[in-house]
């Protein structure tokens, strides 16, 4: 769901059963651990977020299915807790006038010492910004081409997932279609084949590429829709065609996600995702898959603030969790929001409760945005700016946002939802996390190596050099190094980042410390590394990055050794590292010139905090050049 477009009613028959919690009832885990928080909880220690502020992350290996519930390799049960946002591609072209970027915004979530503790964000993928529709429209079938899904993913996607590794949360990636008519001809099939293959597409490209990404999960389809299974006449065998018909259509996706990758599957249902429980009449062939529902304050169970109601097949949703995982994907209310998301904290204190009810019931807010409702947070602009910022592609943006990011306001009161999630998501920080359920820095791929290759190569490479050359050569060596190394190699006691000699190589997305780092939506793809210089082809977009993760407060100079075909490009290079996010001709006082040359940035001066960062870039702020960089090291 997105830009106000709401569901239909579902027309579920409002039932008042009392179903006890999977807990065998009494209170529930929510007013339980409300006790134990104010009690005293565990703290969260600040993890080792990369970048930015400090992110209190959790480790993020690969989940899987276990029964109703999800569990971690170690065989933990994890229950996931979180936000959507909106979609990257939309928040970067609607930056100046939202506020913040993509990744700005998943910062500010994830931002621990602002109180925010998400252990998963929904990123909602939509045909209509992959391929430039006017947003609030279906768009048409096939609405891209590859080429224009690539492009999204390079360009928008890519840092978005990325960013989540980097801040310690899991990552959905949510195919956000909806408002399309399923079946090819009438209520009975046969199915859409040109939606079908279009989908189908989408995930033969997207999940190979992120298959080794083990705080990724797929949403395989956001919100199918007609016909719905609570469209009379609403009787078991009804349900189980529409399901039948569900199955003809969804599980080639399926298929094809299994054959590229092992992340877990969320599946949704006709009827706007509003009927998990045709599980319960076949379930999709394939491991680990677990399936989504969707509710608003506006949809019949919700006025009866009875979810788990015996509908359509007799079952109901708590049958449903009782049998397998149950991702609530979308939920929210917004006083006034109108018939289907208008509600009040009545609503949402009731399903908060609910979604408490089972450690196999997991969930993500919608939405944390200013303008995509429900909202989470006030418009951080004029309210004569109407929805137009939302419409990037035949709409006027206005330039509402001088200095990027623009702070954002949570919904508060009893018509607001921000402060309610925020404080949900608060209360069960420590609760279902993996692991021994100690909170620490992400344990991806950027933290699995830090401590033996950041002790080793700083050792080894400033005491073999200096000691082993010299004494090799004695006659040759003393001579020649003394007068090149000052001017072309660091300092002896320096921190190297990464000097681009190919060793490591950069396609392997490691630098000299052993970390992660990589780029993307440049003109040269991801750069090139050219005799001992990454290369960088920029036109209005690309991001690059240099994970640091240790503590170098001893250090108190970052310096590129670096050049740019036109000279002065530290003026369209958007700089971040540590918190601090601006220009980079605002940190240093040398300038990027056409010949190799040392710009410096005094960290302690800029604010920049040293206790675990990354470098990092952004090259959306318009401009074209190409950045040669020799080297980044720490003085």
């Amino acid at each position: 769901m997105a830009n106000n477009e709401q569901p239909p009613d579902g027309g579920r028959e409002a039932s008042l059963s009392d179903e006890s919690s999977a807990d065998g009832g009494g209170p529930s885990r929510r007013n339980f651990l409300k006790g134990s928080a104010a009690a005293g909880a565990i703290a969260l220690g600040v993890g080792a977020g990369a970048i930015g502020s400090a992110s209190a992350g959790i480790p993020t290996p690969r989940l899987h299915r276990d029964g109703n519930l999800i569990k971690d390799p170690d065989g933990n049960t994890v229950t996931l807790r979180g936000v959507n946002i909106a979609d990257p591609k939309r928040l970067n072209l609607t930056a100046s006038a939202r506020g913040k970027d993509a990744v700005q915004t998943i910062d500010m979530l994830t931002d621990a010492s602002n109180g925010w503790y998400p252990r998963t964000i929904r990123v909602p993928v939509q045909p209509v910004d992959i391929g430039e529709y006017e947003p609030g429209s279906g768009p048409p079938v096939p609405a891209f081409d590859e080429d224009q899904l690539r492009s999204y993913l390079t360009n928008h996607l890519d840092e978005v997932v990325q960013r989540c590794a980097e801040r310690g949360v899991y990552c959905i990636i949510d195919y956000h279609r909806h408002r399309d008519v399923m079946w090819a001809e009438g209520q009975n099939g046969p199915v859409n084949t040109e939606l079908q293959d279009e989908v189908d597409m989408f995930w033969d490209v997207v999940a190979p590429r992120y298959a080794e990404d083990s705080h990724v999960l797929y949403e395989v389809y956001n919100e199918p829709t007609e016909p719905g299974m609570w469209e009379d006449p609403t009787t078991t065998q009804w349900v189980a065609d529409i399901w039948d018909l569900w199955l003809e259509m969804a599980q080639p996706w399926v298929d094809t996600i299994r054959g590229h990758a092992d992340n877990l599957i969320l599946m949704g249902s006709p009827s706007w995702s509003q009927s998990p429980e045709g599980a319960l009449v076949e379930e999709f062939d394939g491991e680990d898959i677990a399936y989504t529902y969707h509710i608003y304050p506006g949809h019949n169970s919700s006025r009866a603030q009875d979810w788990e109601d015996a509908s359509n097949n007799g079952e109901g949703v708590a049958g449903v969790y009782e049998q397998a995982p149950l991702f609530v994907t979308e939920f929210g209310w917004e006083e006034g929001g109108g018939q289907y998301i208008g509600g009040t904290d009545e609503f949402g204190t009731a399903f908060l409760d609910f979604l408490e009810k089972s450690e196999a019931i997991h969930w993500t807010a919608w939405c944390a945005d200013p303008v995509w409702r429900p909202v989470m947070f006030d418009r951080p602009f004029a309210e004569n700016v109407n929805d137009s910022i939302g419409d990037p592609y035949n709409g006027t943006i206005p330039e509402t946002c001088e200095d990027l990011p623009c702070e954002w306001s949570l919904t508060t009161g009893s018509g607001g939802m921000g402060d309610d999630v925020k404080d949900a998501l608060e209360q069960y920080r420590n609760d279902g996390i993996p692991g021994d359920g100690t909170v620490r820095p992400p344990t991806d791929e950027p933290t699995d190596e830090p401590t033996d290759e950041p002790t080793d190569e700083p050792t080894d490479e400033p005491t073999d050099e200096p000691t082993d050359e010299p004494t090799d050569e004695p006659t040759d060596e003393p001579t020649d190094e003394p007068t090149d190394e000052p001017t072309d190699e660091p300092p002896a006691d320096a921190m190297v980042v990464d000097d681009y000699d190919g060793d490591p190589g950069w396609s392997s997305h490691r630098n000299d410390l052993g970390q992660w780092c990589g780029a993307g939506s440049f003109e040269n793809g991801g750069g090139e590394e050219q005799g001992g210089t990454l290369v960088l082809e920029y036109d209005n977009g690309g991001w690059f990055q240099e994970q640091i993760n240790e503590d170098v407060s001893d250090y108190s100079t970052l310096v590129f050794t670096i050049s740019g075909a036109n000279g002065g490009e530290e003026d369209e290079v958007l700089f971040d590292m540590g918190g601090v996010r601006t220009m980079l001709s605002n940190v240093t006082d040398d300038s990027i010139g056409t010949s190799t040359s040392e710009v410096r940035v005094d960290m302690e001066a800029a604010g920049i905090d040293r206790s675990s960062p990354s470098v990092r870039f952004n090259f959306w702020q318009g401009g074209a050049s190409t950045l040669e960089l020799e080297q980044i090291h720490l003085e």
